[in-house]
């Protein structure tokens, strides 16, 4: 006959048996449900091509991409020359941060996050740098949500492009990496004039160009309206009163593509200034390319160069040269004149190319650029000249 303390622990035995695979069960579940889980994360990274990472929450989506791009820089300023490893400043460094959603079949929502690895920038080292080019490792440069509607168009709320951002840069070379329309200085900007084995004292070569593009990326209130017969029609406000408007056109025409851009951009800070600026590029089937670009700033509270005046002209080729990918040929000259002193005339010329290696999504590139100044006060400005060869790869 079994007793009762006999009887307990049997019924012990029993509870911890049924508790012990119940918990089997459970884990066992989890553990294959974990397993889907990664296997569904996986085949959808594969799917996306690897090119970015996703995360998705309700009805918004997340994708991380952008890339590294490096140079190394050879500059002479007519006194002295030297090497430099920098931070490209005609696409510098970055990351961004996207998150899409659709709030309905007309209307849908982005944020826009984007920052640029600041240290080194090509803009800024220059021969007489004392080590690295001491910015802020990391600089802001989107910070915005942007509402797009296929009947409205898109509204911009935040950190970003002013309306009249780029308008000077219509460009269908394909070498923006190395050449923006008037922009050659963002590589060697920082070299300062010399005449005889000494310094001016006229500044840098940043101080002598300028595209005068409008008000650039700041916090601003934004409206692009919906294309119409190629066409679209920028606005925007931001701080301290500034505003621009721009019309841009872009379309194919006879198997050519073509783009333009025109506008007038209202500046408040340094004293104000009203600006009417535009740029056109055609690209023809064969490959070739002509660009120009054009603009004249008048400063409101007058001055000795009250008056201000840029020109470009570019020509560029693009053509399949080997199994890597597309060849990108070009050669361009800028002009300012009185860009900071009356009587100044400012000029560049610049030549390169840009090979893609489709496998990788890179871009290897060198470019060679000669800044002249002409000035009535001081005659004998030596040129200054750099040579850039780098890679950008995207990720």
């Amino acid at each position: 006959m079994i007793s009762m303390e006999e009887l307990m622990q049997t019924r012990v035995k029993l509870l911890c048996t049924t508790a012990l695979a119940a918990a089997g069960l459970v884990l066992g579940a989890s553990a294959a449900s974990a397993d889907e889980a990664l296997e569904k994360r996986v085949k959808a990274l594969e799917k996306s091509g690897g090119m970015y990472v996703t995360r998705s929450k309700k009805t918004m989506n997340l994708k991380v991409n952008g890339h590294v791009n490096r140079a190394i820089l050879v500059s002479d300023n007519g006194t002295t020359s030297g090497v430099s490893h920098v931070t490209n400043s005609f696409s510098q460094t970055r990351v961004r941060w996207i998150g899409t959603g659709k709030i309905n079949d007309d209307l849908s929502a982005m944020t826009y996050i984007e920052v640029g690895h600041s240290t080194q920038n090509s803009s800024g080292q220059n021969l007489g740098s004392d080590g690295d080019d001491a910015n802020a490792i990391f600089a802001n440069r989107f910070a915005e949500i942007r509402l797009s509607s296929k009947s409205m168009g898109t509204i911009y709320i935040g950190q970003g492009a002013t309306a009249t951002d780029g308008v000077s840069e219509s460009d269908l070379s394909g070498t923006g990496i190395i050449s923006l329309n008037g922009a050659g200085n963002l590589i060697s900007g920082d070299e300062t004039w010399q005449i005889n084995g000494a310094a001016a004292n006229l500044g840098d070569v940043g101080d002598k160009f300028n595209s005068l593009d409008g008000n650039g990326r700041q916090g601003r209130l934004r409206w692009d309206t919906p294309k119409f017969g190629g066409m679209n029609v920028s606005i925007d406000h931001g701080n301290n009163d500034e505003w621009g408007v721009a019309l841009r056109y872009g379309a194919k025409v006879g198997g050519m593509s073509v783009k333009a851009a025109i506008a007038h951009t209202d500046q408040t800070t340094n004293g104000g200034a009203d600006s009417q600026h535009g740029s056109a590029s055609i690209l023809f089937p064969m490959g070739l390319s002509f660009s120009v670009g054009a603009a004249t700033q008048d400063d409101e509270d007058g001055g000795a160069n009250d008056t201000e005046e840029w020109r470009y002209a570019k020509v560029g080729y693009k053509f399949k040269g080997s199994s890597m990918g597309q060849t990108r040929l070009f050669a361009d000259w800028s002009q300012n004149e009185d860009r900071e002193t009356t009587g100044e005339t400012s000029e560049y010329f610049s030549f390169g190319v840009v090979q893609i290696v489709e496998p990788l999504g890179m871009e290897v590139y060198g470019v060679f650029r000669n800044f002249s100044l002409d000035s009535d006060a001081v005659a004998d400005i030596d040129d200054i000249t750099s040579l850039a060869a780098g890679l950008r790869i995207s990720f």
